[in-house]
């Protein structure tokens, strides 16, 4: 601990107490502030020269190992277990943060709710527990009791709402219901059955077929002239766009951009359900400008296009609400700010993997290479969807995709920049679903069993510093910018918005229809 406080250590004074008895040194006692000590931190230097020190120490244990190994195979005996002798330095971990000790991402704190009371009715527990997440059933399908429920409906409002964020997660409940999910699917799909399977479309594991049974429904009612709800609509939208950013081969909706933002207005400004659609709304602006670009269509309008999108994606956490901000990867966090927070990254990353990968279209359309800054960047993004605790991948089973998706973009990125952060990072991978074996696989052997010349950062730092950086330039380069973001919602206006909750479809569903 430095002897000083910090305001005088600030001002470079004496730090001296009037009396013994004092709480306060006479300079805050005379300003009236308050009279701080922190811990000494070692120095950048003394931390990097640990970590190459405990690299090499770490490279001539390995081969200790592996000698010692194979010297207890040859006389029956059980190997040592290298772990015991020496941890692979940081695990990859590229933040400074977790110096000095064993890292454990899992144990980010998730604040969840308590649940004194449980509806008995399926309308109760849908209002309570599925609404404010996945507001994707029309409120006309929604029965006072619990007679005449179209059943299929009912069973998916009953497993969505057993897999609420704010309870404690039952690793065999996800699996249970993507079985009984995909017995719904397989035996054809009514508007009741479509409403209820969206609800959980993104929530448990499924298999890709079924899904494009699912999506092959929307696609056939919307070739045929249907009017489907906009809640229905919508929610059809966000799963396909969701699933085609982690890799899917789904084919898009043709549906116009407007649609997400538009429906989005009709909910609670305060709710999961209204950020999550206009995220997904930047989601699908992305996805179309990235096979706009694969077929080669960069015309004028291009690059305020990709300007405008990245502007709106660094300044979009800026407009969440307090229970929704995820603010630093060590910090507790309700469980929807984690959710949003790692959908929120896999934009990003994909905006500059797409960007990055092309840099002779792309790149210098916008500005934009593979410099330190933007590569540090990049993995402070990555870091904080790979620490994301096993306990979230089982109530939401997209971040199960969404990781996957971050591991083959840093795969890609390391292949194109060589920069060897990215490798450790992949060791922080893990497939908690055990969905993606053959690419864990491939990771693996790429990256090998470490150490990893890795460069220390504080990812916190990082991330604002770019985000101010990258901003100012973007709006330097392109003044129209400054009128990209749509300022936050004020109380009155959330409230009025709410009475109205999907009673009409919204601005775009009716210009779409």
């Amino acid at each position: 601990m430095f002897k000083s406080c910090n305001y005088c250590r600030h001002r470079k004074k004496k730090c001296v107490l009037t009396y013994p008895s004092a709480r306060r040194c006479g300079e805050c006692e005379h300003l009236n502030l308050a009279c701080e000590f922190s811990l000494r931190q070692p120095s950048l230097k003394r931390r990097t020269t640990s970590q190459r020190i405990a690299s090499r120490v770490s490279a001539a244990a390995a081969v200790v190992v592996g000698t010692a190994t194979a010297a207890a195979s040859d006389r029956g005996r059980r190997p040592p277990n290298s772990a015991s002798i020496v941890a692979t330095v940081k695990d990859g971990d590229c933040q400074l943060g977790s110096a000095g000790g064993a890292r454990s991402p899992a144990r980010k704190i998730i604040l969840r709710d308590d649940s004194p009371d449980t509806p008995e009715l399926t309308a109760g527990k849908y209002w309570k527990y599925v609404h404010p997440l996945t507001p994707f059933v029309p409120r006309e399908m929604i029965l006072d009791g619990n007679d005449n429920w179209n059943p299929v409906l009912r069973q998916c409002i009953e497993l969505a709402s057993s897999v609420w964020l704010h309870q404690g997660p039952e690793p065999a409940l996800p699996q249970r219901a993507g079985d009984s999910l995909a017995m719904a699917i397989r035996g054809g799909l009514s508007l009741p059955d479509l409403a209820g399977v969206l609800l959980l479309l993104l929530r448990v594991p499924l298999e890709t077929d079924l899904a494009q049974r699912v999506f092959g429904t929307v696609h056939a009612a919307l070739l045929a002239g249907e009017v489907l709800p906009a809640p229905v609509l919508a929610g059809a939208l966000v799963a396909n766009t969701w699933l085609r950013l982690v890799g899917s081969s789904l084919a898009p909706l043709d549906v116009p951009e407007g649609y997400l933002p538009a429906y989005a207005r009709s909910l609670d400004h305060a709710t999961f359900g209204h950020h999550y659609l206009r995220l997904s709304s930047l989601a699908l602006r992305y996805d179309r400008l990235r096979v706009a670009a694969e077929y080669g269509d960069l015309g004028p309008g291009a690059k305020l296009s990709w300007c405008r999108l990245e502007y709106e994606c660094l300044f979009w956490a800026v407009q969440l609400p307090s229970s929704l901000l995820d603010l630093r990867d060590e910090m507790p966090a309700r469980p929807e700010a984690v959710v949003i927070h790692s959908l929120h990254n896999l934009v990003l990353l994909s905006f500059y993997a797409t960007v990055l990968g092309r840099q002779d279209t792309l790149g210098n359309l916008l500005a934009l290479g593979p410099v330190p800054g933007v590569l540090h960047y990049i993995c402070a993004l990555a870091r904080s969807v790979l620490v994301c605790p096993r306990e979230m991948v089982h109530q939401w089973a997209l971040l199960s995709d969404i990781q996957a998706a971050t591991a083959r973009i840093l795969l890609a990125l390391w292949r194109l920049t060589q920069f060897e952060n990215f490798r450790g990072l992949l060791n922080l991978w893990d497939d908690a679903l055990n969905r993606f074996p053959d690419q864990a696989r491939c990771v693996r052997d790429e990256i090998g069993a470490g150490p990893w010349t890795i460069e220390q950062t504080d990812g916190y730092s990082v991330f604002w510093t770019f985000r101010d950086l990258r901003s100012l330039h973007l709006e330097d380069a392109v003044p129209e910018l400054t009128t990209a973001i749509i300022p936050a919602a004020s109380p009155s206006s959330s409230s009025s918005t709410n009475t109205n909750t999907e009673s009409n479809s919204p601005a775009g569903a009716s210009e779409w229809q």
